[in-house]
């Protein structure tokens, strides 16, 4: 049965000039970690000589050297790039091949779970596609493998209970040398051999144990299923939307077939995220839909229910929008996700602020105090910019303000560059209707800072063309 999208009460549109319009939807975060690294003291026995992401090859090679131990505080620690500065005077030259090799190992060694052992591959696949090409695009590799090693270190920190950037920080050093993007598993520099200290590896080990004894409800326990439905994945990571559809059609087979519900479920989920991606509205609320009905796992339906969320949000249906996202909360809230209770909460109050209704500073100071119970400095920022554009859009310019300084802290705590380079632009534009040039020009510059960072070039645009406004 098709599904009607134009049927439901909708809020109503207003001129699109900027104190009269509030976002109804964030753009995802951008996963690139831009901030500059610190400095640390170089090792002195070894003349500086870096050694890159740690990891321990099940298989050494017989060239591979006996390097030092560092402890988990030198793990956790940012990585000297002026240390890299002094190994790409030795030998600077590496291969995809070998980059690859390492990030593989190091997933492996550190016992990352199944699900991110997916994600990784996923973006390791596009990388393995792009250096195969006759002119492989540089920017999409280091894209994907910035993206990948966000990934392990989210897990690093959660095993080692402190924040580390190790991965990350290896990926910039290597990207300081001259990396040649054309597959090659024979060209091998040993200087940049690396393994991983005993300390890590002892505890994320025990971490892989105590993973292997949860039914992991995103990956397949049946060999051939889950064989069908990493293909499937795949297909899709590589934006072949045809054939990963097909593919995880072979894979529902295959869960039909042992009445695997659970799996059945997350295939929905994966076969609405194409169809969603593609535009193909309809198809991708029956998806989603269909996987919120095979499923008991509260994960998979927040993230179902929020996905519907999203894409009646984004037509303009308030009520089917509304209840999806309490849907959300509410699954989200026997599943413990935080951050997906405090988002969905927001979105609510970014539906009734565009609509002048000020029950929405209601559910924006709820999705403010569930955030606070959080870590997580991305939906602090989003929550409190969020705030910012109600309390501008309502005439309130001092809250606004307070509210888009806090956001850039969490942006920047975050390391969001684009999104504290918006928040500090919001704020000057406050500043230019007080006439007040000065404050704003000095926000204006430091938008400019963090938009510099960024590949947003219409938004450092927009920043400069202000500047030049008031110049």
């Amino acid at each position: 049965m098709g599904l009607n999208l134009n049927s439901v009460y909708q809020r109503p549109y207003f001129v699109q000039d900027r104190r009269n319009q509030v976002k109804r939807r964030e753009d995802e975060e951008r996963s690139a970690s831009n901030a500059q690294r610190e400095e640390q003291t170089n090792q002195t026995n070894q003349n500086s000589k870096s050694k890159g992401l740690q990891y321990v090859d099940r298989n050494p090679a017989a060239y591979q050297p006996a390097y030092r131990q560092v402890t988990t505080e030198q793990l956790a620690a940012p990585y000297p790039n002026e240390v890299a500065t002094a190994l790409a005077q030795r030998n600077p030259n590496i291969n995809i091949a070998q980059i690859l090799k390492d990030f593989k190992n190091t997933a492996i060694a550190i016992g990352t779970p199944d699900e991110l052992k997916e994600e990784v591959s996923g973006y390791l696949a596009l990388i393995e596609k792009q250096v195969t090409k006759e002119t492989p695009n540089s920017k999409l590799i280091k894209s994907n493998l910035k993206n990948a090693a966000s990934i392990l270190d989210n897990y690093i920190s959660q095993t080692l209970n402190k924040d580390s950037k190790v991965v990350e920080n290896w990926v910039d050093a290597l990207f300081l040398q001259q990396i040649d993007f054309k597959y090659d598993e024979n060209d091998v520099n040993p200087e940049f051999l690396v393994k991983f200290p005993e300390e890590t590896l002892n505890r994320t080990e025990k971490a892989e144990e105590v993973q292997k004894e949860q039914v992991n409800p995103f990956i397949p326990q049946d060999k051939e299923l889950k064989k069908l439905f990493i293909q499937a994945k795949k297909m899709s990571y590589a934006n072949k939307p045809k054939e990963a559809i097909q593919a995880f059609q072979t894979a529902l087979e295959r869960a039909n077939e042992i009445d695997d519900k659970e799996t059945q479920s997350k295939i929905f989920l994966e076969v609405g995220k194409i169809y969603d991606d593609h535009d193909y509205l309809a198809q991708a609320l029956k998806s989603y839909n269909q996987s919120v009905q095979r499923t008991k796992d509260c994960n998979v339906k927040t993230r179902a229910h929020y996905s519907m969320a999203e894409i009646y949000n984004d037509v303009n249906q308030i009520e089917p929008a509304i209840d999806h996202y309490f849907s959300t909360v509410s699954f989200a809230g026997e599943a413990e996700n935080l951050t997906a209770q405090s988002k969905s909460m927001a979105k609510i109050g970014n539906i009734y602020s565009d609509m002048y209704e000020k029950t929405a500073f209601d559910y924006f100071e709820i999705a403010d105090t569930i955030a606070d119970e959080t870590d997580n400095a991305k939906i602090k920022g989003y929550v409190s910019a969020s705030l910012g554009n109600a309390y501008d859009k309502f005439g309130d310019s001092p809250e606004a303000l307070k509210a888009y300084s806090k956001a850039v802290k969490n942006y920047i705590d975050a390391d969001s560059p684009q999104k504290a380079a918006q928040n500090y632009l919001n704020a000057a534009e406050i500043m230019l209707e007080y006439k007040n040039e000065d404050k704003a020009r000095s926000l204006l510059e430091k938008a400019q800072k963090f938009a510099r960072k960024t590949n947003d070039v219409n938004l450092m645009t927009e920043i400069s063309n202000t500047l030049i406004s008031i110049s």
